[in-house]
């Protein structure tokens, strides 16, 4: 912590309720004349703002503490004002950037973090935005998903083993993950699937920075980061008896909630528009766009794979579309076409709102296109089915040049 706290290039300060300095970096330290120990004033902050910006962070434990990373305001625009530290994700969700605040304490502080979200919600790509953009950039990051491996095999695959530690042991031993991290991050994804035996020894682990390898007694020093992550609600398993509290709040000292996709929708174009981009440049070809359709349907599904699911469904799409030059609503799966749905489902469906953005997409769509066919091939469904459709939402007549 020490040998951190005099190379590290932030300016980070560590506050307890009392507002006393529990922490802060030399150049912190330098710059603003702190020195641990010290109560700073009630309005220490104010004199700073004008020059400084602040990202606070409280974390959660037996005795609260108030960290705060403070940058110098640049002379450029506010819209310049702050460098992407995480280039691996743009979102313009504003619950999303409010997680991606605490990133940025956790990327410049040894803390253990806990990152919550869903399946396929993209947990294990922040945990390595975070490790690239931290003093440890340069060393290992190894991710390891506890839910992956056979229960009598995660110690052994997290610890290592010794040579002859058990029947089928490889000769001279094997270093585990937090051997081949070292000097790096460990990312422990699922980690509510640890049983409470192995619990006790990454608490232990956790507790020492020490690691013993599986049949052997000699200890070695750790210097490793933990980013934990799991989609259980870690809260009701330390109440039913099935995580233990202490190893909770050993972890949970920075903690991150990665929002589901159906919460921050106003990234479905852009991430849709990445993958595309990825698939053409993989198979040197095919659709790198969609048609307005296809991309309301992607925003009215409600996604529970998260983002994984869009990546999964736009390469299916991709290769149903290939060589299209943009995909289509009968490439998405069958049950997403809103657009030709039968009379029981339009109705069971749809909602005024509904019928209305439906009816200013085909509106929109025959504006820009020279015909009736090429509206429809816009819109990715039949001429005919376009026509039933007008007609249903009292669309036209239509011109001449429309036909």
């Amino acid at each position: 912590m020490l040998f951190w706290a005099e190379k590290s290039h932030e300016h980070l300060i560590a506050l307890d309720e009392s507002r006393t300095v529990v922490f802060a970096t030399r150049l912190a330290g330098e710059r603003f004349g702190i020195r641990a120990g010290m109560t700073l004033d009630e309005h220490w902050q104010d004199a700073l703002r004008k020059d400084w910006t602040f990202e606070e962070q409280a974390t959660e434990r037996a005795a609260p503490m108030w960290i705060y990373l403070l940058r110098r305001r640049p002379a450029s625009s506010p819209a310049q004002q702050q460098p992407t530290l995480f280039p691996a994700i743009a979102t313009k969700s504003p619950l999303y950037q409010k997680q991606l605040q605490t990133a940025r304490i956790a990327a410049h502080s040894l803390s253990h973090t806990l990152l919550l979200g869903e399946t396929g919600s993209g947990k294990e790509v922040l945990a390595r935005a975070i490790h690239d953009a931290s003093p440890r950039k340069n060393g290992p990051f190894v991710a390891v998903n506890i839910a992956s491996l056979p229960k009598d095999l995660i110690a052994s695959e997290l610890f290592g083993y010794a040579d002859g530690a058990f029947t089928g042991a490889k000769k001279g031993g094997q270093p585990g993950k937090f051997e081949a991290a070292s000097h790096g991050t460990l990312f422990l994804d699922e980690i509510g699937e640890m049983t409470l035996e192995l619990q006790v020894l990454l608490l232990r682990v956790l507790e020492e920075r020490k690691i013993t390898r599986l049949g052997s007694h000699t200890e070695k020093e750790l210097d490793v980061r933990i980013i934990a992550a799991t989609n259980r609600f870690l809260e009701d398993d330390v109440q039913n008896g099935l995580f233990r509290a202490d190893l909770y709040y050993r972890l949970n000292v920075l903690q991150i909630r990665i929002p589901r996709l159906r919460e921050r929708k106003e990234d479905i174009a852009s991430l849709a528009e990445q993958f595309l981009h990825q698939l053409h440049e993989q198979y040197e070809g095919g659709p790198t766009q969609l048609c307005e359709t296809a991309m309301t349907a992607l925003h009215r599904h409600s996604w529970p794979g998260n983002v994984r699911e869009l990546r999964n469904v736009l390469e299916r799409a991709f290769l149903h579309a290939f060589p299209d030059p943009q995909i289509s609503v009968q490439h998405l799966p069958p049950d997403w076409t809103w657009l030709g749905q039968n009379e029981a489902d339009a109705q069971a469906d749809h909602s005024p709102l509904l019928r209305t953005l439906e009816r200013e997409t085909i509106q929109q769509a025959i504006r820009e296109a020279p015909s009736i066919s090429a509206a429809a091939k816009k819109l990715g469904i039949a001429r005919s089915t376009l026509y039933r459709k007008m007609s249903e939402l009292a669309i036209g007549p239509c011109s001449e040049s429309h036909v």
